[in-house]
């Protein structure tokens, strides 16, 4: 009798095990379709774009014919969006049940950067950021000019930022001259010719000297600060004045 209780026990586990084993079977064979069948993009939403192309994000994430919300390849289409004009960094995330979030972090533009018949709106680091703008709405811009240029311009900006941030917005124009060294032109039409090595100790002498003699106030036409310790400062008709900026 006992025997016989014990084999219906083990029939009765061996059914309990088997139907356990094809649930099993069903639910990994089944479940993960029927989740992608219900989990599909349907919505990308997009936040913080100011300059570059909505549609054209929106695009791009299009591009991924799938579908499927829970396999959606996340870095290979944030590298893909980040490769866009103006975006400088996006950040991408899935919104069950069938939405796709792109968050943009733009570049902002600083400055053109003039290259033969080319122009290049560049942020303050000298990224491109897009290639032949519309000049109409960034005549405010500070233009760079010079071979190489836009690969030097951060490190003026940080010179001019730790040394003389006012003068920025004096500058219309920046030129890289030889390879080397910096011009500035500023909005009266006046150049200040900056040495090849210690910019920010002639910018900070130059700062000292405005802050004096009023400078950019008269008709000055130039300010050479190549030699170190010394300003030379030209007139309309040529004629050069010298001063010492360590006594500044």
């Amino acid at each position: 009798m006992l025997q016989l209780i014990g084999k219906y026990i083990n029939n009765f586990l061996l059914v309990i095990l088997l139907l356990s084993t094809l649930i099993i079977v069903i639910i990994l064979t089944f479940i993960p379709s029927l989740v992608n069948n219900f989990a599909t993009i349907e919505k990308i939403e997009v936040q913080g774009t100011n300059y570059s192309d909505l549609a054209e994000i929106k695009e791009t994430i299009l591009e991924y014919k799938e579908k499927s919300l829970i396999h959606f390849p996340i870095e290979e289409y944030k590298s893909k969006v980040e490769q866009l004009d103006w975006i400088k960094r996006a950040s991408i995330k899935r919104k069950f049940p069938d939405t796709i979030y792109v968050s943009i972090i733009e570049n902002l533009p600083f400055a053109i950067f003039i290259e033969g018949i080319n122009q290049y709106l560049i942020d303050d680091d000298g990224e491109i950021i897009s290639k032949n703008p519309d000049n109409s709405k960034y005549l405010e811009l500070v233009r760079v000019t010079g071979s190489n240029g836009n690969l030097n311009f951060s490190d003026l900006i940080r010179e001019i930022n730790t040394s003389y941030p006012k003068i920025l917005n004096r500058i219309i124009e920046v030129e890289f001259i030889e390879n080397r060294r910096w011009n500035l032109i500023l909005k009266q039409n006046i150049k200040i010719k900056l040495p090849e090595k210690n910019s920010s100790y002639q910018l900070i002498k130059l700062k000292q000297l405005q802050e004096e003699q009023k400078l950019f106030n008269t008709n000055i036409i130039e300010i050479d600060l190549r030699e170190i310790g010394r300003a030379t400062i030209k007139v309309p008709g040529g004629e050069e004045l010298k001063t010492g900026l360590d006594e500044v």
